[in-house]
């Protein structure tokens, strides 16, 4: 799972740019900030929605392990796995944030990775649970399809992926529009990406062995709207 290669489409691309905010000690701002917030939010949905100790999860887009810390400590030892484009943000998550919380047994090396292709498949795991927090608000929603067909072969029957978007009415999809809350100005064309519920069921229906399902309204504070993907048998 080496491949780092990926077009650009936010700063987040920028791999010279996330190493410098990593090396001023930057990890959790260059993300979006709201590290507890978002952390505890992830962590308490899930919970919310099924996820139990027991249970494998891959955070797709973990950055600098936001939700890991969170969900490190309640999963089952080694039940924990991450990827994400940046290998610096994987690399300070694990040795500011986990390391020094005494989570490094719960949550070995080999349980992350970088690469850009939304590939799980060295981790040789079948996942229950999978959630991409802000990361299809950050590119183009056809790259939704790439990542189910990618992580597919490796969700058992009746796993559950859980991914945020920002979401316009059809009326003002194709310009700029405002989420409420949180004031985020979005775009179809440019990062952050909104997009919408018939955008979403086109790749619905084109991906294969999945379910889908809007969730909508799951708290978040700036808006990004929760959706799932169940994996069909």
């Amino acid at each position: 799972m080496s491949d780092t290669s990926a077009q650009a489409f936010s700063p987040y691309d920028d791999t010279e740019l996330i190493n410098k905010h990593v090396a001023g000690g930057n990890h959790r701002d260059v993300i979006g900030g709201l590290w507890d917030e978002l952390g505890a939010l992830q962590a308490d949905f899930l919970k919310a929605n099924g996820l139990r100790p027991q249970h494998t999860l891959i955070d797709i887009g973990a950055g600098s392990l936001r939700a890991g810390v969170k969900l490190v400590p309640y999963l089952d030892s080694g039940n924990y796995y991450a990827i994400d484009l940046q290998a610096a943000l994987l690399e300070a998550g694990y040795v500011r944030e986990i390391e020094p919380a005494g989570l490094a047994g719960r949550f070995p090396r080999g349980n992350f990775a970088a690469n850009a292709v939304f590939d799980v498949s060295g981790f040789r795991c079948m996942f229950d649970f999978g959630i991409a927090q802000s990361v299809f608000t950050h590119m183009p929603i056809a790259r939704l399809g790439a990542c189910l067909s990618s992580v597919a072969p490796h969700f058992r029957p009746g796993g559950q992926l859980f991914v945020t978007v920002f979401l316009a009415p059809p009326g003002v999809a194709d310009k700029a529009f405002t989420q409420w809350p949180g004031g985020v100005a979005t775009s179809p064309d440019r990062d952050p990406f909104h997009t919408t519920l018939h955008d979403l069921q086109g790749i619905a229906s084109q991906a294969s062995g999945w379910q889908m399902s809007v969730i909508g309204n799951w708290a978040h504070p700036r808006n990004q709207q929760m959706v799932r993907f169940t994996r069909q048998g």
